[in-house]
């Protein structure tokens, strides 16, 4: 079992994050989809936009995921979008969030 990921996140946020935490959630289910089919181009969209917006929301490493994952997409290494894809689900699974 992974070990829990803490974050800590502004207290301001805390209306939004639960929002924020389903829409990344609904991108696992896309990503299910997408990555058995090797729909790439798809895989880089969800990805970008991750990279783009995470650490708006005091996600900084699953924005590092997202940056990742779209090079790993542009460059067509399946291996590592594979392994970038579990990483995210992961990261969704075990995360603890405290609020200051």
């Amino acid at each position: 079992m992974a070990e829990k990921r803490k974050v800590t996140i502004d207290a301001d946020l805390q209306e939004i994050i639960p929002s924020f935490l389903d829409n990344r959630k609904k991108d696992i289910v896309k990503l299910d989809e997408f990555l058995p089919a090797k729909q790439y181009s798809q895989i880089e969209s969800i990805a970008h936009k991750l990279a783009g917006n995470a650490g708006s929301y005091g996600f900084d490493d699953l924005g590092q995921i997202g940056a990742n994952l779209e090079a790993a997409c542009q460059s067509l290494n399946e291996a590592e979008i594979a392994n970038l894809c579990l990483a995210y689900k992961e990261y969704l699974e075990n995360l603890e969030i405290e609020y200051k």
